[in-house]
Protein backbone atom coordinates (compact mmCIF):
# COMPACT_ATOMS: atom_id res chain seq x y z
CA UNK A 1 0.00 0.00 0.00
CA UNK A 2 0.86 3.58 -0.83
CA UNK A 3 2.02 4.67 3.20
CA UNK A 4 3.76 1.12 4.12
CA UNK A 5 5.94 2.68 0.71
CA UNK A 6 6.44 5.68 2.42
CA UNK A 7 7.27 4.34 5.48
CA UNK A 8 10.07 1.92 4.23
CA UNK A 9 11.01 4.46 1.76
CA UNK A 10 11.52 7.43 4.21
CA UNK A 11 12.64 5.44 7.12
CA UNK A 12 14.55 2.39 5.56
CA UNK A 13 18.09 3.37 7.82
CA UNK A 14 16.07 4.61 10.86
CA UNK A 15 16.20 1.84 13.84
CA UNK A 16 12.79 2.41 15.36
CA UNK A 17 11.59 0.99 18.18
CA UNK A 18 8.60 -0.96 17.43
CA UNK A 19 6.01 0.84 19.01
CA UNK A 20 7.18 3.79 17.07
CA UNK A 21 7.10 2.03 13.71
CA UNK A 22 3.77 0.41 14.97
CA UNK A 23 2.60 3.93 15.41
CA UNK A 24 3.52 5.25 12.38
CA UNK A 25 1.81 2.64 10.49
CA UNK A 26 -1.01 3.69 12.39
CA UNK A 27 -0.79 7.24 11.48
CA UNK A 28 -0.48 6.81 7.56
CA UNK A 29 -2.93 4.36 7.80
CA UNK A 30 -5.20 6.80 8.73
CA UNK A 31 -3.97 9.13 6.28
CA UNK A 32 -4.52 6.23 3.26
CA UNK A 33 -6.83 8.33 1.28
CA UNK A 34 -4.85 11.09 0.73
CA UNK A 35 -2.11 9.51 -0.26
CA UNK A 36 -3.21 7.46 -2.64
CA UNK A 37 -2.54 8.92 -5.44
CA UNK A 38 1.57 8.63 -5.77
CA UNK A 39 2.39 11.82 -7.86
CA UNK A 40 -0.56 14.37 -5.98
CA UNK A 41 0.27 16.67 -2.88
CA UNK A 42 -0.95 15.92 0.37
CA UNK A 43 -3.62 18.41 0.97
CA UNK A 44 -3.55 18.86 4.89
CA UNK A 45 -6.92 20.04 5.19
CA UNK A 46 -8.24 16.18 4.35
CA UNK A 47 -5.47 14.40 7.00
CA UNK A 48 -7.41 13.10 9.87
CA UNK A 49 -7.45 14.73 13.34
CA UNK A 50 -4.77 12.62 14.53
CA UNK A 51 -2.18 13.72 11.75
CA UNK A 52 -3.48 17.25 12.35
CA UNK A 53 -2.87 16.89 15.97
CA UNK A 54 1.27 15.78 15.22
CA UNK A 55 1.26 18.41 13.02
CA UNK A 56 0.95 20.92 15.83
CA UNK A 57 4.59 20.13 16.64
CA UNK A 58 6.42 20.43 13.14
CA UNK A 59 5.51 23.70 11.88
CA UNK A 60 9.39 24.36 10.97
CA UNK A 61 8.76 21.93 8.76
CA UNK A 62 5.76 22.04 7.29
CA UNK A 63 3.33 24.89 8.18
CA UNK A 64 -0.15 23.93 8.77
CA UNK A 65 -1.63 26.99 7.10
CA UNK A 66 -0.54 25.81 3.99
CA UNK A 67 -3.05 23.95 1.43
CA UNK A 68 -0.99 21.21 0.32
CA UNK A 69 2.28 18.80 1.33
CA UNK A 70 4.43 17.97 -1.22
CA UNK A 71 5.70 14.41 -1.45
CA UNK A 72 9.09 15.06 -0.78
CA UNK A 73 7.73 16.99 2.58
CA UNK A 74 5.89 14.36 3.29
CA UNK A 75 8.28 11.93 3.75
CA UNK A 76 10.85 14.38 5.86
CA UNK A 77 7.73 14.74 7.92
CA UNK A 78 7.81 10.96 8.77
CA UNK A 79 11.38 10.98 9.59
CA UNK A 80 11.16 14.09 11.84
CA UNK A 81 7.62 12.30 13.88
CA UNK A 82 9.24 8.71 13.20
CA UNK A 83 12.78 10.17 15.34
CA UNK A 84 10.00 12.65 17.82
CA UNK A 85 8.36 9.43 18.63
CA UNK A 86 11.39 7.53 19.26
CA UNK A 87 12.44 10.25 21.90
CA UNK A 88 9.29 10.54 23.29
CA UNK A 89 8.65 6.78 24.10
CA UNK A 90 11.93 6.60 25.26
CA UNK A 91 11.37 9.06 28.06
CA UNK A 92 8.46 7.86 28.54
CA UNK A 93 10.72 4.45 29.70
CA UNK A 94 13.04 6.53 31.68
CA UNK A 95 9.96 8.31 33.85
CA UNK A 96 8.65 4.73 34.68
CA UNK A 97 12.34 3.52 35.68
CA UNK A 98 13.24 6.97 37.37
CA UNK A 99 9.98 6.53 39.39
CA UNK A 100 10.57 3.00 40.36
CA UNK A 101 14.30 4.41 41.70
CA UNK A 102 17.39 2.80 40.93
CA UNK A 103 18.06 -0.57 41.94
CA UNK A 104 21.40 -1.25 43.79
CA UNK A 105 22.90 -2.69 40.56
CA UNK A 106 22.21 0.34 38.29
CA UNK A 107 24.11 2.28 40.50
CA UNK A 108 26.84 -0.03 41.10
CA UNK A 109 28.87 0.84 38.39
CA UNK A 110 27.34 4.39 37.45
CA UNK A 111 29.67 7.14 37.19
CA UNK A 112 29.72 9.49 40.06
CA UNK A 113 29.15 13.08 40.04
CA UNK A 114 30.53 15.72 42.68
CA UNK A 115 30.61 19.61 42.67
CA UNK A 116 27.13 19.24 40.92
CA UNK A 117 24.95 21.68 40.16
CA UNK A 118 21.80 21.60 37.56
CA UNK A 119 22.27 23.84 34.37
CA UNK A 120 20.55 24.73 31.09
CA UNK A 121 22.63 23.78 28.29
CA UNK A 122 22.03 24.49 24.24
CA UNK A 123 17.79 24.67 23.56
CA UNK A 124 17.54 25.08 27.03
CA UNK A 125 17.76 21.63 27.48
CA UNK A 126 18.32 20.45 32.00
CA UNK A 127 21.63 19.05 32.61
CA UNK A 128 23.70 18.57 35.44
CA UNK A 129 27.14 19.65 35.92
CA UNK A 130 30.23 18.63 37.49
CA UNK A 131 33.17 16.81 38.49
CA UNK A 132 32.82 13.38 36.97
CA UNK A 133 34.91 9.98 37.94
CA UNK A 134 34.44 6.76 36.41
CA UNK A 135 32.16 8.13 33.08
CA UNK A 136 32.33 5.29 30.39
CA UNK A 137 32.79 8.11 27.48
CA UNK A 138 33.60 10.53 29.36
CA UNK A 139 36.88 11.77 30.48
CA UNK A 140 36.30 15.09 32.32
CA UNK A 141 36.74 15.83 35.04
CA UNK A 142 34.24 18.66 34.70
CA UNK A 143 30.75 17.54 32.44
CA UNK A 144 27.42 18.39 31.69
CA UNK A 145 25.33 15.55 30.77
CA UNK A 146 22.83 14.67 28.70
CA UNK A 147 19.31 15.95 29.52
CA UNK A 148 17.97 15.06 32.78
CA UNK A 149 15.17 13.17 33.43
CA UNK A 150 14.90 12.87 37.08
CA UNK A 151 16.70 14.09 40.14
CA UNK A 152 16.90 12.99 43.32
CA UNK A 153 19.58 14.78 45.16
CA UNK A 154 18.50 13.31 49.34
CA UNK A 155 18.91 9.98 47.83
CA UNK A 156 21.82 10.25 46.23
CA UNK A 157 21.27 9.76 42.59
CA UNK A 158 20.28 11.40 39.25
CA UNK A 159 18.96 10.01 35.98
CA UNK A 160 19.55 11.16 32.43
CA UNK A 161 18.84 10.63 29.02
CA UNK A 162 22.15 8.35 28.73
CA UNK A 163 22.69 6.84 32.04
CA UNK A 164 22.28 6.90 36.16
CA UNK A 165 24.49 9.19 38.29
CA UNK A 166 25.21 8.90 41.55
CA UNK A 167 25.98 12.43 42.91
CA UNK A 168 28.18 13.40 46.32
CA UNK A 169 28.74 16.89 47.63
CA UNK A 170 26.96 19.35 45.67
CA UNK A 171 28.72 22.75 43.64
CA UNK A 172 29.81 24.96 46.46
CA UNK A 173 31.16 28.22 45.32
CA UNK A 174 34.90 27.57 45.97
CA UNK A 175 34.81 25.16 42.95
CA UNK A 176 33.04 27.76 40.86
CA UNK A 177 36.68 28.58 39.57
CA UNK A 178 37.35 25.43 38.10
CA UNK A 179 34.13 24.95 36.61
CA UNK A 180 34.04 28.38 34.44
CA UNK A 181 37.81 27.04 33.20
CA UNK A 182 36.74 24.10 32.12
CA UNK A 183 34.56 26.34 29.74
CA UNK A 184 31.68 23.99 30.53
CA UNK A 185 29.08 25.56 28.03
CA UNK A 186 26.25 26.20 30.45
CA UNK A 187 23.88 28.21 32.82
CA UNK A 188 24.49 26.64 36.11
CA UNK A 189 20.70 27.04 38.14
CA UNK A 190 20.42 26.71 42.20
CA UNK A 191 20.03 23.05 43.28
CA UNK A 192 16.48 24.02 44.85
CA UNK A 193 15.82 26.80 41.40
CA UNK A 194 12.28 25.61 40.88
CA UNK A 195 13.08 26.11 37.64
CA UNK A 196 14.20 22.70 38.13
CA UNK A 197 10.82 21.50 38.57
CA UNK A 198 9.39 23.28 36.14
CA UNK A 199 11.63 22.24 33.24
CA UNK A 200 10.69 18.01 34.69
CA UNK A 201 7.58 19.44 34.40
CA UNK A 202 7.26 20.70 30.92
CA UNK A 203 9.40 17.79 29.59
CA UNK A 204 6.84 15.33 30.88
CA UNK A 205 4.28 17.49 29.52
CA UNK A 206 5.76 17.46 26.01
CA UNK A 207 6.17 14.05 25.73
CA UNK A 208 2.54 13.50 27.15
CA UNK A 209 1.43 15.78 24.12
CA UNK A 210 3.57 13.92 21.71
CA UNK A 211 2.15 10.77 22.58
CA UNK A 212 -1.55 11.34 23.59
CA UNK A 213 -3.36 10.83 19.91
CA UNK A 214 -1.41 7.37 20.18
CA UNK A 215 -1.42 3.94 21.77
CA UNK A 216 -0.03 4.31 25.55
CA UNK A 217 3.51 3.69 25.28
CA UNK A 218 5.29 1.03 27.09
CA UNK A 219 7.04 1.45 30.36
CA UNK A 220 10.46 0.30 29.73
CA UNK A 221 13.12 2.51 28.50
CA UNK A 222 16.19 1.27 26.71
CA UNK A 223 20.10 2.71 26.65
Amino acid sequence: MAHALLISSALAHADLHPAVRAALDELCHAAAPPLTEPDAPVRLADLPAVWREHLRFYDALVPTTGPDLERADWARLLTLVARGLEHAYRFAGLFAQAERGPAPEDLAGAPVLTQWSPALARRSDLVLAGHVTGHPRLTGPWICTSPLVALDARAGWARSWSRWYRLGEPMAPEHGLGFWQAGVPVRLIATDDVAVGQHLAALRERVSRVLEPLAEPGSEGHD
